[in-house]
């Protein structure tokens, strides 16, 4: 390190040393996500520097958004600077494709990160520095976040639940902006300017314009002292949710949380509870408000089934638990199968229909290799005769019978012949359609779509 102390402001660099030798070991492919901007640009620079002292690998990916008329220009100035310093580079090309009352910069963030997502590196290193980290606690104080988003950004965190992922990595967390300009200025780097950084109309870029320089002249060190406290504020998120962790060993299981031992935590325990348990299966965060009623309807009658749903998510209470799922998909269209599939049917929005091959159970082969199948969801007044001398059942009874979750049952696949049910898959299978003693048939069983899965 002494090597270091020589260079200019090797206080930038000595940051960044730190925190390579916290994060990564020898042999880590580190690849950074390079805009062409001072700041991806200083830490690029600062990486090669240390390339020797940690022995790692080193690379850059661009990720073209497309947006703005001198993108391409931002691109090729990225290329040719990593070929000039001979750091292997990519780049990708995104579209932006918006829904209704989406950001563009949302929508761009999540474009970028699933480009960093597909990069066959252990870690995607991103400038993010000191200033970053203050403004991102403000904003977040602003919008009334809860103490997750109050956190403001982690020095590592997983990129991708996927297995193999890279993470991420900020090293410059400990940096201030003023210390990566001077940086770039003494090492005489060149780099891109995106105008759009100097439109205050963005909510960054006016506290960074407007609200910052006021709040300088009174506390010049502010941006380091409010990104010490979103380091204080993460202590304490850490600390919550270990409490969430232990809380949920006591009332928790992968079929959700029982009601009654949790409430029995207190309302305070109860709701951070929840909002861990929701991060946990990947559903996002609830406001605050809808947290207080869904536990104020957790003391409705037990015959009740109230139900919170934001986001595409459904938070359930069935049978003294609550149950966490993905909203399920009830209007799908019919799916007409003239010849039965060997594999699991998808049925869109909802979930899949698996089949397992059995010998006197399930619905004959013969029956459903004839053709003429269908499969649609319920529409109401469905009946189906389980046993030969038993009463022709409604679907509401079986369900009830077979408790089977209510946000099911309009979700689930019905199986028929021609106009005529012939299967309720894991309920019941109509009379004359039941495999016999030695006959071949096939089981059916419905996998509704869990939280971790893609939809289809």
């Amino acid at each position: 390190m002494a090597s270091l102390r020589k260079q200019p402001l090797a206080k930038v660099q000595s940051a960044v040393w730190q925190t390579l030798q916290r994060q990564i070991k020898a042999g880590d492919h580190l690849c950074v996500g390079l805009s062409g901007g001072l700041d991806s640009m200083v830490l690029l620079t600062l990486l090669k520097a240390l390339v020797p002292l940690g022995a790692f690998r080193l690379s850059a990916v661009h990720v073209n958004h497309q947006i703005h008329p001198e993108a391409d220009r931002w691109q090729q100035f990225c290329e040719a600077h990593c070929l000039e310093q001979g750091i292997p580079f990519v780049f990708e090309r995104v579209s932006l494709p918006r829904e209704s009352g989406e950001s563009l910069e949302a929508v761009a963030r999540a474009a970028r990160y699933a480009v960093f997502a597909r990069q066959p590196a252990d870690f995607i290193v991103l400038a993010h520095h000191q200033d970053d980290q203050a403004e991102t606690l403000l904003i977040q104080l602003m919008r009334g976040a809860g103490l997750p988003g109050l956190c403001a950004m982690p020095e590592v965190r997983r990129l991708d639940a996927r297995a193999g992922a890279p993470n991420l990595l900020r090293p410059l967390l400990n940096v201030g902006r003023r210390d990566l300009r001077a940086f770039a200025e003494s090492a005489r780097l060149r780099w891109v300017e995106d105008p759009s950084n100097d439109q205050s109309a963005h909510v960054r870029n006016f506290l960074r314009h407007i609200v910052a320089p006021v709040l300088s002249e009174r506390f010049p060190t502010w941006p380091a002292t409010v990104a010490r406290s979103a380091g204080h504020l993460a202590q304490a998120s850490v600390l919550l949710d270990a409490l969430a962790q232990q809380d949920f060993a006591i009332c928790g299981d992968a079929a959700g949380i029982r009601v009654s031992a949790a409430l029995a935590f207190g309302e305070d325990r109860a709701t951070n509870l929840l909002r861990w348990w929701l991060r946990q299966q990947g559903a996002p965060a609830c406001h605050q408000g809808q947290l207080q009623e869904w536990l104020r309807q957790a003391y409705a009658a037990p015959d009740r089934m109230p139900e919170l749903t934001w986001g595409g998510w459904v938070l359930n209470r069935f049978a003294g638990v609550w149950q966490l799922h993905r909203a399920l998909a009830s209007n799908w269209p019919a799916i007409s199968l003239p010849n039965w599939p060997a594999e699991a049917i998808l049925i869109p929005g909802a979930g899949r229909l698996v089949q397992e091959h059995v010998v006197g159970a399930g619905i004959r082969a013969e029956i459903l290799n004839r053709g003429d199948i269908t499969l649609r969801s319920r529409r109401g007044g469905e009946r189906l005769r389980p046993q030969s001398r038993g009463a022709t059942r409604t679907l509401r009874h079986l369900f009830q019978e077979a408790r089977l979750p209510p946000w099911w049952r309009d979700a689930l696949p019905l199986v028929f012949r021609g106009e005529t049910l012939i299967c309720i898959p894991g309920v019941a299978v109509e009379a004359t359609a039941q495999a016999s003693a030695s006959e071949p048939g096939l089981r059916l069983r419905w996998e509704p779509f869990a939280p971790g899965d893609a939809q289809g």
